[in-house]
């Protein structure tokens, strides 16, 4: 079997032989070992840990997989003694989402606060990012390998299996030589019961950590996407203590998503029937509990999906990304939509892939991204590519697939999709990324995504634990490398997060649901908002009792009066050029020298930095590395 690294190497020397093209063969980055491996790329102020805490205890999950996991960023100046924090943010990711979806939003702030002083010193900011748990089912040792020995090839050939690697280059699907098998429906019966309140407990056992000093009221919950949503609920929620969330917070933030109050006053009957049957479905295995290859993101979700999408972080983090990449677009299983043939076609650098599978628009006016990521993507740039000479009219003519998931205007559809035959055979196709005289002017860049996908803390407190599964038998589970795929989606928290989302009082306590959720409650506590949405002003504050209201959208900033007094932000902030992932995602390089919002300035960091510090109150003493066992994993 002919090495996948010499097979690279051989196409993109063939890629310099017929096109002339400096694109050498790639020599494999070494990543950097031990503390100096943890710091962010772009960041090296910036500390990086991959931690686990004891979660809440769902029933029916073995102990030792009842763990909450959390990606922690905090300042590297403190080495293994972290200071005394101004402000700890724990971070919610949206829908499908991890935590390096919020490297560069965590960092930033993190960055940002250290060069503000607190009290004549340097002001310390934590942001801790929710893990979700079917992310800590993944089975990561041969991506830990890999990255050891700086050998991508390590995980491909593990995962998807040594002859996934097509004749063409291309990595397709995994074969049966591949040593890692998914876990299956009936061996994770168990997350049945993973919903919102055991996503709850964990963050209570995450705030419970956190030690504020005498007076101090420091802590803030921030949600991108659904997981605002989970923000609202959380805040509602009655915790076994008797007391609402907001009751021991110092402030909410919404990210794109979740800022609401409810839409009915309570559940009915059958409503309520309906929502404790569908749980029963799922714990008596009727339904499946995570998601396999189906719903909004089709054959992209899943574990096999993920795992493959692991794989591509270390070949990420490893390659050269001007070297011609392995990993196609388009895969197997996906529903046709107009473009598939052009991204099945077109050779792309790992820079151009990574901005190509993100970006709303890779093909500036082309249609050729995903309808859903159309929504859900961010602004990296656009594809270097122009249609061969000749075939400018042969346009893709696949029917568009049927509308799904949450849409936003998209304007009118493209004049002409490219196709297959428009795509230069002998060029591998880069990237322009934002900015300058040719790019466009985007929130993003390609370059941060890339390294977000790539990136795995070497610092972390996770340890193999040996699970005996009902189907699959005895597995080690070691998911200390972080991954930027959630593994095994939760079906339950999925549907938890809609219908709980739904209304403004539920009072549940009938089989085996608990749940006490009143949204008056979120009251008197500060709320920030950042949106793509037009909504502003007092009509816009979903909170009627919060007086200390911050909103950046597209249009604007608007403020209370109560938030202006304390923060005031320049109104012609806003986020005109934002995408939905854009807010956590968002370019901070040109920070200093732009308005935020602006190309290259992030309106999330440039604004929320000073609006958390300006309203947190006292210290905080978060746990040590030591104390939580973190150590170097290579």
């Amino acid at each position: 079997m002919v090495d996948v690294a010499v097979r690279i190497a051989a196409a993109c020397l063939s890629a310099l032989l017929v096109t002339g093209t400096a694109f050498a063969a790639p020599d494999v980055r070494t990543l950097p070992p031990g503390d100096a491996g943890s710091r962010v790329p772009g960041y090296p102020d910036v500390m990086a840990e991959y931690i686990q805490l004891p979660g809440g205890k769902a029933p029916g999950t073995p102990a030792a997989l009842n763990t909450a996991g959390f990606l922690r960023v905090r300042p590297a100046a403190d080495g293994a003694r972290p200071g005394p924090a101004n402000a700890v943010i724990v971070g919610l990711p949206g829908f499908s989402s991890t935590p390096p979806h919020w490297l560069y939003l965590a960092s930033q702030m993190v960055s940002r606060a250290s060069k503000e002083s607190c009290g004549g010193q340097a002001c310390r900011v934590e942001v801790w990012v929710l893990q979700r748990r079917g992310a800590n089912l993944a089975e990561t040792q041969a991506l830990t390998e890999a990255r050891r020995k700086g050998d991508p090839a390590l995980a491909l050939n593990h995962y998807l299996g040594a002859d996934s690697l097509g004749p063409n280059g291309q990595v397709g699907p995994q074969t049966a030589s591949a040593k890692w098998k998914p876990l299956t429906q009936r061996d994770l019966a168990f997350m049945a019961d993973w919903g919102f309140e055991t996503y709850a407990a964990d963050v209570d056992a995450m705030i419970g950590r956190i030690r504020e000093r005498s007076g101090a009221r420091n802590i803030f919950l921030a949600g991108h996407s659904q997981g605002g949503g989970f923000v609202s609920n959380y805040a509602a929620r009655k915790r076994p203590d008797g007391r609402r969330g907001a009751e021991g917070l110092a402030g909410l933030i919404f990210l794109d998503g979740g800022p609401s109050a409810g839409v009915q006053a309570e559940p009915t009957p059958a409503e309520l029937d309906a929502y404790l049957a569908r749980v029963e479905a799922l714990r008596s295995g009727k339904d499946r509990v995570y998601t396999d290859a189906s719903g909004l993101l089709g054959a992209i979700a899943g574990p096999a999906s993920a795992a493959s999408q692991s794989v591509t972080g270390v070949y990420y983090a490893l390659s050269d990304p001007t070297a011609e990449a392995i990993f196609p677009l388009r895969v197997a299983g996906m529903a046709p939509a107009p473009g598939d043939d052009f991204l099945k076609s077109v050779r792309l650098t790992w820079l151009a892939r990574a901005g190509a599978s993100f970006d709303t628009d890779p093909v500036p006016g082309g249609g050729v991204q995903m309808q859903i990521l159309q929504f859900l993507g961010q602004g990296l740039g656009r594809l270097d590519f122009t249609p061969l000479p000749g075939t400018e009219d042969r346009c893709d003519r696949t029917p568009p697939p049927a509308p799904t998931g949450p849409m936003r205007a998209l304007g009118p559809p493209p004049k002409c999709v490219p196709s297959g035959a428009m795509a230069d055979p002998g060029r591998v196709h880069g990237w322009v990324e934002p900015g300058g005289p040719s790019g466009p002017k985007e929130a993003g860049r390609a370059e941060l995504w890339m390294n977000a996908q790539a990136f795995a803390p070497t610092r972390s407190n996770i340890r193999p634990v040996t699970v005996t599964f009902a189907e699959s038998g005895r597995r080690v589970i070691d998911a200390s490398d972080m991954v930027a795929s959630n593994w095994y989606p939760s079906e339950r928290w999925d549907f938890d997060a809609g219908f709980i989302g739904r209304y403004k009082t539920l009072k549940v306590d009938r089989d085996g649901v608990k749940l006490d959720i009143d949204k008056s409650a979120i009251a008197g506590v500060p709320v920030y908002v950042a949106r793509q949405g037009f909504t502003q002003g007092v009509s816009g504050n979903p909170f009627p009792r919060v007086k200390d209201y911050t909103e950046v959208n597209k249009t604007g900033t608007w403020q209370t009066p109560e938030a202006r007094a304390i923060s005031p932000l320049d109104p012609a902030i806003n986020a005109a050029i934002y995408f939905h992932t854009d807010f956590v995602g968002a370019d901070d390089s040109q920070a200093g020298q732009a308005r935020p919002g602006e190309p290259g300035v992030s309106a999330v960091s440039g604004t929320l930095v000073d609006w958390v510090l300006k309203r947190a109150k006292g210290l905080a003493d978060t746990p040590s590395p030591a104390a939580l066992g973190v150590r170097a994993r290579y």
